[in-house]
């Protein structure tokens, strides 16, 4: 059901797979909407427990899509330097293939969001917990479960 990935000698394995994601800053989920369309669109994730969670407002093309169909694409990568002189390029990139739906219940809701502000704001408690009062009854958290995940690597040094 899932392609092998072609370049084998730059695979990697799924434990290197979830660190990479987990270091990613952002990757991009892929939906399919009911008009055919695919749609791409770069968000913030955090890891936690083998799943991933995103937040995003409560209505918008990614959940018309995510209604239609839960099946998705998410691609992260954690590093990338060009190498112009060997027209190539250093990366560590990631693709997961799984389902995801909004979270329905308030614990784990509550729990991705406190992850989320944790990982990308440690250093703002009081904001983050301001945000979590003010906003929580209008923010939607996404989960992510994974049915497949690989990745691959070039990490040549590069020639002088």
């Amino acid at each position: 059901m899932f392609h092998e990935i072609r370049r084998r000698d730059r695979a990697i394995t799924e434990t290197e797979a979830w660190e990479i994601l987990a270091q990613s800053e952002w990757g991009v989920l892929s939906t399919l909407g009911e008009d055919g369309w695919p749609y791409g669109v770069p968000v913030n994730h955090v890891v936690l427990d083998g799943r991933i969670y995103l937040h995003c407002a409560q209505a918008g093309h990614k959940l018309e899509n995510l209604a239609f169909e839960s099946r998705v694409s998410y691609c992260a990568v954690a590093s990338s330097e060009v190498l112009p002189a060997e027209l190539s390029t250093n990366f560590e990139s990631v693709v997961l293939f799984g389902r995801a739906i909004a979270v329905n219940d308030d614990t784990e809701k509550r729990r991705a969001l406190e992850a989320l502000l944790t990982r990308f704001a440690p250093q703002h408690p009081a904001e983050g917990a301001e945000a979590m009062r003010t906003e929580f009854s209008r923010t939607t958290v996404v989960r992510i479960t994974p049915d497949h995940i690989s990745g691959k690597a070039r990490r040549d040094r590069p020639k002088h």
